[in-house]
């Protein structure tokens, strides 16, 4: 069985004697460390193909990205959780103690970015926003499998019950009611942390083999994280709900159905095609 160390890695304040507490959290330090680990990714693919100018407005681009990927995932959190934030409004802010949407991530991420794209891209060299999207979609899996952990610390996005070696040990106070003679779940984040790398190798692969970039693959990205996602929601015990349905798998047939058309229709637009070079 699996054991979490918690959710704080270190207290800056207890260790400095302090009155007042500052935990580190490994929440936000597995979120940053994704984040990073994408950029990297994305900036060792365009090694020595960009100029300085190139890099570091993609770089603002992907940093306000990002933030509006945590705002994103957030807000979407809280609005299938209205009823209880309603009545607990600084906890709105409190991200660090989890709560977020990966899929709402998506959603805010890719409008903020798309909207700091086309505000900057005529002021600035930017690199043609086909390949930018692709790019994203080839990091993102690696990224988002390192976020996953998160859940590990924090002891949530688990499953149904379980006996097998890996099974997560979850405390009492995390249980769901009517489950509190177990002690071993599904460590459903860390099924989805896998699948996630499996998808990066083969986008990875598939960026590297492409001649023309228009993202597309960003739309196969969404596609196939999207079919594990829904398959992995029967599996879950903490599913926010739309009505009488899950959202997440609400959300995944929407994601399924609108990246499948743009799968097949960026090829035959002019979404700024640039040539591998």
């Amino acid at each position: 069985m699996i054991y979490s160390p918690g959710s704080v890695l270190i207290d800056i304040g207890h260790l400095f004697g302090w009155q007042k507490s500052l935990p580190i959290r490994w929440y936000g330090l597995t979120t940053g460390l994704g984040f990073l680990v994408g950029i990297f990714l994305i900036l060792f693919q365009l090694k020595n193909k960009v100029n300085t100018e190139q890099k570091q407005n993609l770089l603002d681009l992907l940093f306000w990205g990002f933030l509006g990927g945590v705002i994103g995932a957030r807000l979407w959190f809280v609005i299938l959780n209205f009823d209880y934030f309603s009545q607990n409004l600084p906890e709105i802010l409190a991200i660090w103690q989890g709560g977020q949407s990966i899929q709402g991530g998506l959603i805010g991420g890719f409008l903020s970015g798309y909207f700091y794209y086309k505000i900057n891209s005529n002021k600035s060299d930017f690199l043609p926003l086909g390949q930018i999207i692709d790019l994203v979609g080839m990091a993102l899996p690696f990224a988002q499998a390192i976020g996953r952990f998160g859940n590990f610390f924090n002891t949530e996005a688990f499953g149904k019950p379980t006996n097998l070696p890996w099974a997560l040990y979850v405390p009492e106070a995390n249980r769901p009611i009517q489950y509190m003679a177990a002690e071993g779940f599904h460590p459903t984040f860390f099924y989805e942390a896998i699948y996630l790398i499996l998808i990066g190798f083969y986008l990875k692969a598939m960026y590297e083999r492409k001649t023309t970039y228009n993202g597309n693959l960003f739309c196969l990205y969404l596609i196939l994280y999207s079919i594990g996602r829904f398959f992995l929601e029967f599996m879950r015990l903490d599913s926010l709900k739309i009505g009488f349905f899950p959202a997440a798998q609400v959300l995944c047939l929407v994601f399924i159905l609108i990246a499948s058309f743009f799968y097949f229709y960026l090829p035959n637009c002019k979404l700024d095609k640039i040539k591998n070079p």
